[in-house]
């Protein structure tokens, strides 16, 4: 915490409250302020009305800019990855779902043709053992346009290529002189966008869709699909995914873009050209030991690492899925009140930085206390039991509420208001004496 609260007031929002507002806020969405009605006692020297009228003015505080709240996110990056050091970068949209919040008037149609709402892009850092740090870049796109982490003004939406390339641009100059390795899905097969990265030595994997794509192989012109079939893969070893047990196959070979890109032709865009491009592709198959099960990724990259680092590099992609996870369930993002999409992600900055400071609690988790902590969050800590954000959420904010209580009552009074309640019932057997000496006081 010490790291993002150093960031948070350091963050050039233009008068010092604000900076000390900001730092309070996250410290309650740590200690659990999910939505507008719950403000946490203790979360400060302030009542919990006055908490969260605090937080409704930061919020919808015009004057508060987002590239100056995400000054802190970058300061706190900065530190956290190396001069000289590699880092991936995952990139992502997800829907953040307020159908029925109708007073929200700046919404967009997202999902289906009847859901409304806003469309979240994040560009999430990873360090090199791809464990997850925090977003360099987001992007909330309303009724208005994209309201970004890098700019004050509200961006014209194009399409999600152009968001990607803006976040690819901006992580690369917010991690000068890092070595940033650029992992995406399938919908960003994208011919242009691979030739900008290669243009720019700008390193990428990202996941093959379009398959029927024509390319250059060995001299001659065919499909994608025809090269990853052909290509010879060799046994790496056994991998488990979700309880079952599969065989790992990885091959690879070199492709070579020509054709030109067909970005915006649903638009009227016409095809532009542009140079050929060398491809690595990586093969990656899984083949079910004790099941039937077959799954099969194509991947395009111009690393240099081993198949099997290429791979890997792209399952770390699943981290920024878990981010938007985080954001959803653990801080229940689609029940936030406000009421436009600025305040909104106003909101989001400082939620970023709550899931930053739980991203480095989970960097130590072999840590003892660290694991005290997710325990109280009910985990387990068995073999197989995740060790996430959430968990540790849930158990930072019950340890933080307890000490609060302690301070602000004291163990006895805290024993006598159980037992006067009628929940002594529920009170552990080795307070339960304390308790009742508490009550003959």
């Amino acid at each position: 915490m010490e790291l993002i609260e150093a960031a948070i007031m350091q963050a050039n929002l233009g008068d010092s409250r604000r900076n000390e507002r900001a730092a309070l806020l996250v410290a309650s969405i740590i200690q659990g302020q999910t939505s507008d009605t719950n403000a946490t006692p203790g979360a400060g020297r302030e009542s919990p009305w006055a908490h969260s009228m605090g937080g409704f003015r930061f919020y919808n505080n015009d004057a508060v800019s987002l590239p100056a709240m995400y000054g802190a996110v970058r300061t706190a990056l900065r530190a956290l990855v190396p001069v000289g050091s590699r880092c991936y970068v995952a990139h992502d949209f997800s829907v953040v779902d307020y159908t029925k919040h109708n007073d929200k008037k700046d919404r967009v149609q997202v999902g289906n043709e009847a859901g409304r709402g806003y469309d979240l892009y994040a560009a999430l850092v990873l360090d090199g053992a791809g464990r997850p740090l925090g977003p360099a870049v987001t992007e909330l796109r309303n009724a208005k346009g994209c309201l970004s982490s890098e700019s004050c003004e509200v961006i014209p939406f194009v399409d999600h290529l152009e968001q990607v390339e803006r976040g690819i641009a901006a992580t690369e100059t917010h991690l000068t002189d890092r070595e940033c390795v650029h992992v995406m899905d399938r919908e960003f097969d994208d011919i242009a966008l691979q030739r900008m990265l290669a243009s720019k030595h700008r390193l990428y994997v990202i996941r093959a869709l379009q398959l029927s794509r024509v390319v250059r192989w060995q001299g001659s012109v065919t499909k994608l699909s025809i090269v990853a079939k052909a290509v010879e893969r060799v046994a790496a070893g056994e991998v488990e995914r979700e309880g079952k047990r599969y065989e790992r196959f990885i091959g690879e070979t070199v492709i070579t873009f020509e054709r030109p890109s067909l970005r915006g032709r649903k638009r009227g865009v016409k095809p532009k050209k542009g140079p050929p491009i060398d491809v690595r592709v990586v093969v990656t198959e899984l083949r079910g030991i004790d099941h039937r099960e077959h799954f099969e990724w194509v991947l395009l990259t111009n690393l240099n690492d081993s198949t099997a680092a290429v791979v890997e590099a792209y399952l770390a992609r699943w981290r920024v899925e878990r981010l938007f996870y985080l954001a959803k369930v653990g801080l229940r993002l689609p029940s936030w009140r406000q009421e436009t999409g600025e305040a909104i992600a106003r909101r989001l900055a400082l939620t970023m930085l709550a899931a930053m400071v739980m991203y480095q609690l989970l960097a130590t988790k072999d840590d003892p206390a660290v694991r005290e902590i997710a325990t109280l969050g009910g985990w387990l800590g068995r073999k197989n039991d995740s060790l996430g954000p959430v968990v540790m959420m849930r158990g930072a904010l019950l340890l933080i509420a307890s000490l609060s209580a302690v301070a602000q009552h004291g163990v006895e009074k805290l024993l006598q208001i159980a037992v006067q309640a009628g929940l002594g019932f529920a009170i552990p057997p080795a307070l339960r004496d304390a308790a009742r000496r508490a009550c003959d006081v």
